[in-house]
């Protein structure tokens, strides 16, 4: 899917997210030699590093200037939204819990996967329509860079 290269930033944090949710959807599987204590490292420095700043993007710039030019009313923003605030509960369930079910990590990598989909495919497409370019364009530099590539 084509994507405005304004919004690559948050496509590269997708791009992880998606990484990281096919890994944890092995939690406790014959897939993989990690350990709940790895799922639990993983997930937290995943959030630290780029689903906390990343999910402000969203919330922050990208939603706040998509309101100005479309509808946020609808189903898909809802549940962008309901998903967020899903994932954040999960991640602080696994970061303060002391017992962690292989379970409660799959969980995760579904909803994550899920999520990003929705993004990619329903509400990003959406702004990009909605949004005049040059905004888009600024918007882009008030997006945190991704730990991994940078972008």
């Amino acid at each position: 899917m084509k994507r405005h290269e304004a919004l690559y930033p948050l496509s590269h944090h997708h791009h992880h997210a998606l990484v990281t949710a096919v890994e944890l959807k092995k939690a406790g599987t014959e897939k993989t030699e990690k350990s709940l204590l790895d799922f639990r490292r993983s997930v937290i420095d995943f959030w630290n590093q780029d689903g906390r700043g990343h999910f402000r993007d969203e919330e922050e710039v990208l939603l706040p200037l998509y309101a100005q030019y479309g509808n946020v009313n609808q189903e898909s923003i809802k549940k962008m939204l309901i998903q967020h605030a899903q994932i954040r509960g999960m991640v602080e369930r696994i970061r303060e819990q002391p017992r962690l079910t292989a379970e409660q990590f799959r969980e995760l990598g579904e909803l994550l996967d899920e999520h990003v989909r929705l993004e990619e495919r329903t509400v990003f497409p959406m702004i990009e329509e909605a949004v005049p370019e040059k905004l888009l364009y600024q918007a882009n530099g008030r997006f945190h860079r991704d730990s991994v590539s940078g972008r």
